[in-house]
């Protein structure tokens, strides 16, 4: 019972960190400050980012 508690409270952390990063991108796309770029070029920088620090890849 107290894990299942726990675990939903981490869940509902997640889920909100997850939004808040969310309308940061929307509100940076809609300032104009993102400029396009292929699919390719972004997978290539979060798999750089991942392996420069590979504590993040258990977050996303």
């Amino acid at each position: 019972m107290l894990v299942e508690i726990i675990q939903n409270r981490l869940i509902e952390s997640r889920r909100k960190e997850i939004a808040e990063d969310a309308k940061e991108s929307i509100a940076t796309f809609q300032q104009g400050k993102l400029r396009p770029q292929s699919a390719e070029t972004v997978i290539s920088q979060l798999q750089k980012a991942l392996d420069e620090n590979p504590m993040r890849s258990r977050k996303l």
